[in-house]
């Protein structure tokens, strides 16, 4: 079989000027791709969202299967590249979040919008846009070449935006489809600075519900005060249990099984452009918060586990009750070497001991993920990004936020490497998404250059 010098050299054009000459139709087809709604959280869109991703695959020039479990299908496309060339997993993830509040967009969510050079939709830089640039890249070298530089697995998962519940059993049962060198996964955003960066890990997290419960209904607050036991009060004094007045998690063992960052890490995030003021004006704050004062912006975000209120549920403002509920949700994003349960269940031991009239549950958890800054994939995967764009990459060791890459270090047991392909205001999540045209055509650039690096 051809191999990827040969075939860098047989390409009629640099994979840049092969995917300019080729951008209307590129962005045509990502419009169309992204028309075709496929919330994971309600269902909307599917089953036809699977059979659209599959007809993606195979327009690419790999051969489809689709792995159905329990949930949403994962959608795999593969192809054997030349003999002894490693083997990479692409991971990305067809399905989306639901639209929200549709009057926030300023165009209808599944009907993609080309506008001021972005492409504006559901699912355009989340992920949709980002696994896309990976299948046009491998069509090219198929239209042109008829070959791939390496073996090539495409992993489309359809539960990520829920948390990807399934993900786990389905590599376990397939775990041979799955038997590779490396996994490159494209998600999130560049840079906040605008540049291109290469990732090597996420935190991981645990969700919970803690709840409280009285009397049997809302009751008259002067005919039941000082009668009835009030669980907005119980669940208000749990929460506060948790934390000391400075900010310092009151529950032990919390950061125990923690892996410091390493002193390569710690130079890579020191290397990163940071205007602090200006993160913090974006979001209308002055300081961060003084309960980590010493730390790093970056390692606050990285190197330590958060505990975080996301919201309260009871009675209500405008009555004057006694509620029957209370109901708070919580998340915690673990390090890596964190185990979720774990920390589950230290947590379920405080509030038992400090709190026995408040319920906690786990409504789910996942790993967190690190891999080596200093592998040996690392140098080639900033060098396609070098080759594409013509300037170098960003090194980040670990992201803030949870994807399940746990699966492919912890299940696989591979290095597992982030090539993040949207731009930093892409509003995933939010109405309004977006995906700029120049991210989205030089990520297609960068895809063909990284199967050419890798092969090399």
């Amino acid at each position: 079989m051809t191999d990827a010098a040969t075939i860098r050299a047989q390409l009629p054009a640099t994979p840049r000027e092969l995917v300019q000459g080729r951008q209307d139709e590129l962005i045509a087809g990502l419009m169309e791709y992204v028309s075709h709604p496929s919330v994971s959280a309600t269902g909307e869109g599917f089953p036809a969202a699977t059979d659209v991703a599959v007809e993606e695959v195979k327009r690419a020039g790999l051969t489809p299967s689709v792995l159905a479990g329990k949930g949403r299908p994962v959608v795999v496309g593969h192809r054997a590249g030349p003999t002894g060339a490693p083997h990479v997993l692409l991971y990305g993830h067809y399905d989306v979040q639901p639209a929200g509040p549709r009057e926030k967009w300023d165009s209808d969510p599944f009907t993609p919008v080309l506008r001021d050079g972005r492409i504006w939709g559901r699912g355009t830089g989340d992920n949709k846009g980002q696994h896309y640039a990976h299948l046009q890249a491998l069509r090219l070298f198929d239209e042109h070449i008829g070959a791939l530089p390496c073996t090539v697995t495409v992993l489309l998962d359809g539960e990520e935006e829920i948390g990807s519940p399934t993900l786990a059993d389905t590599l376990r049962a397939h775990r041979e489809l799955f038997d590779c060198d490396l996994v490159v996964w494209s998600d999130r955003s560049v840079h906040e600075s605008g540049e291109w960066c290469v990732s090597h890990g996420v935190r991981g997290m645990l969700r919970l519900r803690l709840s409280a419960t009285g009397p049997s209904r809302p009751l008259h607050s002067g005919n039941f005060g000082n009668v009835a036991p009030n669980p907005a009060w119980q669940l208000v004094q749990a929460l506060a249990s948790l934390k000391d007045p400075g900010g310092r998690v009151l529950i032990e063992g919390f950061d125990d099984g923690r892996e410091p960052l390493s002193e390569a890490d710690r130079a890579a995030f020191a290397a990163l452009p940071l205007d602090l003021q200006e993160v913090l004006g974006d979001i209308g704050l002055t300081e961060m918060d003084p309960a980590f004062n010493g730390l790093s912006f970056y390692e606050r975000l990285a190197d330590r586990p958060t505990l975080t209120i996301n919201g309260i549920t009871t009675g209500d403002v405008d009555r004057t009750i006694i509620p029957d509920t209370a109901e708070a949700g919580v998340d915690i994003r673990l390090t890596a070497g964190q185990d979720p349960q774990t920390v589950f269940e230290r947590v379920a031991a405080h509030l038992r001991a400090h709190a026995p009239e408040v319920t906690v549950t786990m409504v789910g958890g996942v790993p967190a993920s690190r891999t080596s800054i200093d592998n040996p994939h690392t140098p080639r995967v900033a060098r396609a990004i070098s080759r594409a764009t013509g300037r170098d990459p960003l090194l980040i060791p670990a992201y803030g936020g949870t994807l399940p890459d746990w699966v492919f270090t912890g299940i696989l047991g591979v290095p597992s490497i982030g090539l993040p392909l949207a731009n930093a205001d892409q509003a995933n999540h939010a109405p309004n998404e977006n995906l700029r045209v120049d991210y989205f055509l030089d990520a297609t650039a960068i895809c063909m250059e990284l199967l050419l690096e890798l092969g090399a």
